[in-house]
């Protein structure tokens, strides 16, 4: 008995053996055949997305997000943690194929909210000059609504931009034209002369240059509504912005400051209406009996077509430009209503963006729409003024990407014949806005002005090409892309005066913060109100303010005397007031009551008699 037991327990045991071996060798097998299928299938997912690229690069942000989940997933982490080395560098090493060039040379903008999720497969190919760029009108826009120059700097600028690239001005004069009679009262104070505009004309067909003309006609009329004989003719009444099409009176006024721009423009091919940031649709009291009250599409083609009529009317056979994004939401079908005059009257949209990556910011089917509406249109790209309402220093990087994502969008739309481009307006904004400050100004911005003229010429710049503009533009080193400068450099462009005055301005107020960070550990509101300060530490205070001070107080007299050569005087003062009058003077008023409080000798028992300000409970 024990021994058949025992031979059970013995058999048993080896069967035990044979099954463990066995299960072993199947579980082997099916790991190599998981990562044999893992590859297999990676590998035709890669072919499949690369196919879809070539098809249609813009469609790739859909594509990867579906086959590439978020990489700050806990749950994701988790399961790339639990697979196989060998399919977790596949996995690795395809998320980094291809990936563009400036992705990691990406700045802190506030205008670069998108992420660049677009693979380029072809990139010889797209780093090549693409052909389209030389038949492209290359426009260079001037908002004369901020700080406009001098006419003795437009002299110079006009042929300046000639040889680099520019076909073109777009000149947007806001209330910088010499309006006459009705709109006299909204005019600048240092509006230019009919003088002046003859010369620039002259200077302009000199140089082989054409101007468009750009009068807003629907939105950012503020320069004119703020004025209280236009007032009734706001879409609301608190907001100056947007002029009512309800009201006849409003083309009376809008044909007459056409009438005048266009009899100093009379020659022109192209005529630019604006049209943008409508933000007030038909509010206004007389827009409820409109005809077209319940659908702006229809009201916005019909003032479009009421005011390209009346210019051409005045010059026929001219072009009407105006800006597309009143239009991103409106359905093809409605604009397909205005075709035929779409068509007589030339109507032309130019498409604005000007992020570092369009590719993703616009939907794809509105080139589609463009192209079955409009056949043809323009771009507008920025070379200044749209990083920021207070930017101060023009970050060439931000906008040398904004030109390298609209010319890929280009080249695209352009092979799959989605839509054609006429030319690119290369806009330099003042101010976003009529009642905004000025934002980065133009001879601080004319190396990027110039370095994205020649991306609109070449595509991509190599490093040699970069070191080469430099050298055109007189440079004694190579011009910083973001703006901030480590060394001295001089150059010889015209405006260069404010350019290098405005050099020193972020070192200085760093030095200004890490002091005055200092000065309030030891001078804070509380010992300067009541006299009771340390007195070695004020001693210390004192020592690095006045050095801060003296830097300030140069700065602030270089930058006057430089903006002299260019600028009337509220440019300097404008500027200065917004973005350094307000340290500076922080600055002054604390020097003042630590030096006179120096010389205490003696103070007062604790505690100080301390009353706080009596504050209302809201506004």
């Amino acid at each position: 008995m024990r021994r058949g037991i025992g031979v059970f327990y013995k058999n048993k045991f080896r069967i035990s053996i044979v099954l463990i071996c066995c299960s072993t060798l199947l579980i082997g097998v099916r790991f190599l055949s998981s990562e044999s299928e893992s590859k297999i299938d990676f590998s035709n997912q890669n072919k499949i997305i690369h196919n879809e690229i070539e098809r249609d690069p813009i469609e790739y942000k859909v594509i990867k997000k579906k086959v590439e989940p978020n990489k700050d997933d806990n749950l994701y982490k988790q399961k790339t943690n639990d697979l196989n080395p060998h399919l977790l560098a596949q996995i690795n090493k395809f998320n980094n194929v291809n990936r563009p060039q400036f992705e990691s040379n990406n700045i802190n903008n506030n205008v670069n909210r998108f992420k660049i999720e677009r693979m380029q497969p072809n990139q010889q190919k797209l780093d090549s000059n693409p052909d389209f760029l030389s038949n492209l009108e290359k426009i260079v826009h001037l908002d004369l609504k901020g700080a406009p120059p001098k006419i003795d700097y437009i002299k110079k600028f006009i042929p300046f931009i000639k040889k680099f690239g520019a076909t073109g001005i777009l000149l947007e004069y806001e209330d910088t034209f010499p309006f006459e009679g009705n709109l006299a009262e909204a005019r600048h104070g240092n509006a230019y002369s009919l003088e002046d505009i003859n010369t620039i004309k002259i200077l302009a067909k000199e140089n082989g240059l054409k101007i468009i003309p750009l009068v807003q006609t629907y939105g950012h009329l503020e320069w004119l509504l703020k004025i209280k004989k236009f007032a009734h003719l706001r879409e609301v009444s608190e907001f100056p912005q947007v002029i009512t099409p309800c009201i006849n009176e409003s083309y009376a006024v809008i044909f007459d400051m056409l009438d005048q721009v266009i009899k100093q423009h009379s020659d022109v091919t192209e005529f630019h209406v604006g049209c943008d940031e409508v933000y007030y649709k038909l509010q206004h009291e007389k827009c409820f009996n409109f005809p077209n009250k319940d659908d702006f599409a229809k009201a916005f083609m019909s003032h479009l077509v009421k005011i390209a009529n009346h210019i051409r009317s005045k010059i026929p056979n001219v072009k009407i430009i105006f800006w597309d994004d009143m239009m991103h939401g409106m359905d093809e079908t409605s604009l397909l209503m205005y075709k035929k005059d779409i068509d007589n009257l030339q109507l032309q949209p130019m498409m604005w963006g000007y992020m570092e990556n369009v590719e993703t910011y616009f939907q794809p089917d509105l080139y589609v729409k463009y192209g079955n509406v409009f056949g043809k249109i323009w771009i507008a790209t920025a070379y200044k003024g749209a990083s920021g309402e207070l930017a101060t220093i023009t970050s060439i990087q931000h906008h040398y990407l904004n030109h390298i994502s609209w010319i890929d969008v280009m080249k695209e739309k352009i092979s799959r014949n989605v839509v054609k481009f006429i030319g690119v307006a290369i806009t330099g904004w003042s101010r976003y806005d009529h009642f905004l400050t000025l934002c980065d100004i133009l001879p601080q911005s004319i190396p990027s002005l110039i370095f994205n003229l020649q991306v609109m010429q070449h595509g991509r710049l190599t490093e040699q090409k970069k070191e080469e503009i430099s050298r055109q533009l007189g440079c004694t080193g190579q011009i910083p892309w973001d703006g901030n400068v480590n060394y001295p450099i001089t150059c010889q462009f015209p405006g260069h005066e404010v350019y290098e005055a405005m050099l020193p301005l972020q070192p200085i107020l760093a030095n200004y913060k890490a002091d005055m960070e200092f000065a309030e550990k030891y001078v804070s509101p509380m010992n300067l109100m009541y006299a009771y300060l340390h007195k070695k530490r004020t001693s210390e205070v004192l020592d690095k303010l006045r050095y801060l001070y003296s830097s300030m107080s140069n700065f602030k007299d270089n930058f006057i005397k430089a903006c002299d050569t260019m600028y009337w005087p509220d440019v300097a003062n404008e500027w200065l007031l917004v973005y350094f009058i307000p340290q500076f003077d922080d600055l002054y008023n604390i020097l003042s009551r630590v030096k006179n409080l120096s010389s205490q000798n003696d103070w007062a028992p604790r505690p100080l008699p301390i009353t706080l300000k009596q504050y209302p409970k809201d506004f």
